[in-house]
């Protein structure tokens, strides 16, 4: 155990804003990780780790922060010292079958979406931007406003809520959702973009900062036309003004929301690997 131990240093809240300010995706933003999955670790200066001991549950991100060490021997490690009952794994690449005890049940494969802000014009001009200034354009003309803030109120906690709803998400995303307000809460640099009619709140995305790049990793709305395009045409602008060069806007998911991200000249910068791992039971 010491020895595999020393690979992994326990991270403070004071850790965790200085590598997450080394990050350049979402999946680096390691105080929202950490109220969501559990205590966060990282391997040799260079892979995030995050373990639960109540419910022993270890989730490892394997896109490095400093150079790139051996994978595996992250995944081993962290396997020696937590003996976890399941293991999420978000790779660049595929990982293999079975690690040690450990049998992958689940693949998941996608791409993070981020814009290039030097590339993008936020005057809307030309061609290329006819149809985003058509939905920017209605978006102000139905009276929409967006104000930044910090406070999660019943609202938000309401817009949560019908989101998950909707359909079945996979439980590492609800685990992200319930973990949203202690977030904001614990945390100074997460920010609300909220976006309202009048004075009803109808949509908010969280946004958050990495190294030179903005993320918005969670959003919430209202079926209401054109709000989500004007919501990131607003953090587009917020972000350029800030001096970033990238917005984050995540992964395709779908490809109702990939083609979305695509219109707002969005390229995959990351292709990402999600894997799903159990423990083997004896003489399986």
């Amino acid at each position: 155990m010491e020895g595999a131990f020393w690979k992994l240093k326990k991270l403070t809240d004071d850790d965790m804003i200085y590598y997450q300010r080394r990050g350049y995706f979402d999946e680096h933003l390691v105080t929202l990780y950490s109220t969501a999955y559990g205590e966060p670790y990282i391997h040799k200066d260079t892979y995030l780790v995050y373990y639960d001991a109540l419910s022993k549950n270890l989730s490892i991100t394997l896109f490095g922060l400093n150079g790139d060490e051996d994978k595996l021997e992250c995944v081993q490690t962290s396997l020696n010292t937590f003996k976890p009952r399941t293991l999420w794994i978000t790779s660049p690449e595929e990982l293999p079958v079975e690690i040690g005890e450990y049998r992958c049940e689940r693949t998941f494969f996608d791409k993070d979406y981020q814009i290039n802000l030097h590339e993008f014009d936020e005057n809307l001009q030309g061609p290329p931007y006819k149809t985003l200034r058509y939905r920017v354009n209605n978006a102000k003309k139905r009276g929409y406003t967006i104000a930044i803030g910090r406070e999660m109120t019943p609202a938000h906690s309401h817009l949560i809520a019908l989101h998950m709803t909707k359909e079945i998400y996979n439980i590492w995303d609800y685990e992200l959702y319930l973990g949203a307000e202690e977030y904001v809460r614990k945390f100074s640099s997460p920010r609300l973009f909220n976006a309202f009619l009048g004075d009803l709140l109808i949509g908010f995305d969280i946004v958050d900062v990495l190294s030179n790049t903005m993320a918005t990793p969670l959003g919430f709305y209202l079926d209401y036309p054109s709000l989500a395009d004007f919501m990131i045409y607003k953090e587009i602008l917020y972000a350029k003004r800030q001096g970033f060069e990238w917005l984050d806007v995540g992964w395709g998911c779908n490809l109702g929301l990939e083609e979305f991200k695509k219109k707002w000249m969005a390229i995959p910068r990351f292709n990402v690997y999600m894997q799903e791992y159990h423990k083997l039971r004896s003489g399986s």
